[in-house]
């Protein structure tokens, strides 16, 4: 009884987090559309807002226009070549991620819609099942995961706000304000993949969990004492079940697909665009002899938006692999032919599909990729603080 409100209590606290984050998202021009609860089943359904949606491709275009032409006034002031190159894969990168939000919401507004609508549906449809009416969000690790990110959101839309008043100059904090604009809205691709492939996760463990317990308890349910056979609507009632969640397993693979192929080139992009962060903020900590604190908290925070993406990706990739060992052979066994059939498709399908990202044929996004991207960064770092002693500027 007390794990099912621990339980319920973690899937509140995750909704409730979630909900906040897709507030902050709307708030900075990120979401356009709405998230209500339906007249008729007062169930969740994203619609689009046609008005708001115009209101931040026009703020958009403006603010990364006077981003863009501030920053190269900024970057023609720097002295430091290697400064300077930073500055302008950064000031790059950001107008990129910018376009890419842009082409987004202008492009592929309505099938982002669909991707969530569809999320939604999923989380409606996991929650019909009997056993399943507690489910919301996931459970603890989910919410692990998203206080964390929390933090990070937190700690990423204070961090340049004491820059703004370490100047009176209108035109400076001007720049200030649409970098943490167009910098904000980046990594917002980032948390955006985090919160999707952690809707992955969450259903797999559901069902997995449903799986393993609800159905494999009816499914010996059905064993009568001295091997009697079971009754057709017994046999029925399991069958039902074993379509429906293969049904569910065949539509997380389907909307999770779906959502991959809509943000593989926004999640490169994003990655590509952290490590040039990161490589960039460790360059001022050396510069600053590894004294300056922000700048040190920036860089654990780059670092944990790729570690939190990556922890949500490998528990959406291991919840996928789970449903290899649902072992269900062993369950009740009759000579109907279109049990056993029913049975079988039912057990090849959880050998059939594993969860993987791949963005764009590139590499596979694991826990191996925090090793491959702390081992460049530190090989880079590495040469620069030899090059800053031989030149005496670090």
């Amino acid at each position: 009884m007390f794990g099912s409100r621990r339980q319920l209590s973690a899937t509140s606290v995750s909704a409730c987090l979630l909900r906040h984050a897709c507030s902050y998202a709307t708030f900075l021009g990120f979401i356009w559309f709405d998230i209500k609860g339906n007249h008729n089943d007062g169930s969740l359904v994203a619609q689009n807002r046609y008005w708001y949606k115009c209101f931040c491709q026009l703020s958009r275009i403006l603010l990364a226009s006077y981003y863009g032409y501030m920053g190269i006034g900024f970057i023609n002031e720097l002295g430091n070549s290697h400064l300077i190159i930073q500055s302008w894969i950064r000031l790059v990168s950001c107008l990129i991620c910018s376009f890419v939000i842009f082409v987004i919401q202008f492009w592929y507004g309505k099938r982002v819609l669909r991707v969530v609508n569809s999320f939604l549906r999923l989380f409606r449809r996991v929650k019909a099942l009997p056993g399943c009416s507690v489910m919301q969000f996931g459970g603890r690790r989910e919410l692990g995961l998203l206080i964390f990110k929390m933090f990070c959101l937190i700690y990423e839309f204070n961090c340049e706000i004491p820059v703004l008043f370490s100047k009176f100059d209108i035109a400076y904090n001007a720049y200030i304000l649409c970098d943490m604009y167009i910098t904000i809205n980046g990594f917002m691709i980032c948390h955006a993949c985090f919160v999707g492939y952690l809707s992955v996760g969450a259903l797999y463990a559901q069902v997995n969990r449903y799986v393993r317990h609800e159905l494999r308890r009816q499914l010996r349910g059905l064993e009568q004492p001295n091997g009697a056979q079971a009754s057709r609507r017994e046999l029925k009632a399991a069958g039902y079940r074993l379509n429906e969640c293969l049904a569910i397993y065949d539509e997380i693979q389907r909307v999770s697909s779906a959502f991959q192929q809509l943000i593989e080139l926004p999640l490169s992009l994003i990655l590509l665009f952290i490590f040039l962060n990161m490589t960039m903020v460790s360059y001022f900590v050396m510069l600053n002899g590894f004294r300056d604190l922000s700048m040190w908290l920036l860089a654990i925070k780059l670092f944990m938006d790729v570690v939190l993406l990556t922890l949500a990706i490998h528990g959406a990739g291991s919840s996928s692999r789970v449903i290899r060992r649902l072992s269900l052979e062993n369950c009740y066994v009759t000579e109907r032919n279109d049990w056993h059939m029913r049975l079988e498709i039912f057990l090849n399908r959880l050998n059939f599909y594993e969860f993987r990202v791949n963005p764009l044929g590139l590499f596979e996004i694991s826990n191996e990729l925090i090793l491959v991207f702390l081992s460049g960064l530190v090989t880079y770092l590495t040469y620069i603080l030899q090059y800053g002693i031989q030149s005496n500027q670090i």
